[in-house]
């Protein structure tokens, strides 16, 4: 018999796995007996099974954090083309990078669809002549000028989306010991207190009130990253609309709320509003186009990209529908005083896990 040239699927999570990441998306750092009650079992079963989902991979609990809206950065996303932009070696080079929230292969006009974070645009043409050096690619930008909703906040039939409206932007001006803080919570939403007291030299007590004044400010909320194919969904797909500028607003609200969307932006460039969307099959896709964008008054053009591989969401690193560490930024994940979110074994760890499917 010949070898299958396909790879596996990744396997779906069973029902009482989705009813905790349920109950972890409503809120990530519940305790274990809240989280126990809300998907019906005992508290040692959850508890050993989310140990079990976080140490492979298949979930995350992270911190969400809008980091244009507070005014720490500013997203891009970016179209690259070209002999290279579907080589695995450039989307590994671009999944390790710090400044390098998002990376995916697609499949339509572009190979690869990548977001950048950086604390201002100064610099960006900088990073983007670096890749294009190294790498036979061309690169598209879009600059994202307001968020509607984000991928943090996907999940199907749990909680109801934050869609923002907001235009106007929030002054974090984050001190040292709140900076160390949302780091860690942005690697893992449910470090201890004792975890997050100890590289500040503070006492539990005061990480407690760190992390509540975050809350309360509405600097971070915690969801769960879960990739979709962990839930069924086999399509994943980017479309990029180029809309009335006088229904912008409108549009992007309408879709931030439908379910299929995953993370929805506005930017500057050729399109006006881009999208990440899910859905179950690819044979989803005709209904979609033909009677949800297409019945939308306002958009002029579209361009669809089908997602093929994820390497990189949220600064997590992809390999096989898992997450196998993290690398981002030091000035969000490891302000002064903090230490590197990311280890050598890490990166190992990624080359393994695709080598071997899994």
């Amino acid at each position: 018999m010949s070898p299958s040239l396909e790879e596996p699927s990744p396997a779906v999570l069973d029902d009482l796995d989705q009813e905790i990441v349920r109950a972890l998306h409503k809120n990530g750092r519940a305790a274990w007996s809240n989280i126990a009650a809300m998907a019906n079992s005992s508290t040692s079963t959850v508890r050993r099974r989310f140990e079990s989902l976080q140490s492979d991979g298949r979930l995350r609990v992270t911190g969400r954090v809008d980091v244009a809206r507070l005014d720490l950065a500013v997203p891009v996303m970016i179209q690259f083309r070209g002999r290279d932009s579907s080589r695995p070696d450039f989307l590994k080079s671009l999944q390790v990078r710090h400044d390098v929230r998002y990376v995916a292969a697609v499949a339509g006009s572009a190979g690869c669809v990548a977001e950048i974070v950086m604390p201002s645009l100064v610099g960006m043409q900088r990073v983007i002549h670096e890749i294009t050096l190294q790498f036979d690619v061309e690169a598209e930008l879009f600059v994202a000028t307001h968020t509607y909703t984000s991928g943090q906040d996907w999940l199907p039939d749990t909680v109801k989306r934050e869609i923002d409206v907001r235009q106007e932007r929030m002054e974090s001006r984050l001190s040292r010991e709140e900076s160390i803080v949302l780091g860690l919570l942005l690697e893992d939403g449910r470090t201890s207190l004792s975890d997050l007291a100890e590289p500040i030299g503070k006492s539990e007590s005061t990480a407690r009130r760190i992390l509540e004044s975050l809350i309360r400010r509405d600097i971070v909320s915690f969801r769960v990253l879960v990739e979709p194919e962990r839930l069924g969904f086999q399509t994943s797909f980017w479309a990029w609309l180029n809309v009335e500028p006088s229904r912008l607003s409108a549009i992007g609200t309408e879709l931030a709320a439908m379910k299929e969307t995953k993370t929805l932006f506005a930017t500057a460039g050729r399109y006006n509003l881009v999208g990440q969307f899910v859905l179950k099959y690819h044979t989803d896709m005709h209904a979609f186009m033909t009677d949800v964008l297409g019945a939308i008054d306002g958009i002029k053009k579209s361009e669809i990209m089908m997602q093929t591989d994820t390497y990189k969401r949220v600064w997590n690193m992809v390999a096989c529908s898992s997450y196998v560490g993290v690398s981002g930024p030091d000035w969000l994940f490891n302000p002064p005083g903090s230490t590197s979110s990311l280890s050598e074994s890490q990166l190992a760890k990624t080359d393994a896990r695709r080598s071997n499917g899994g």
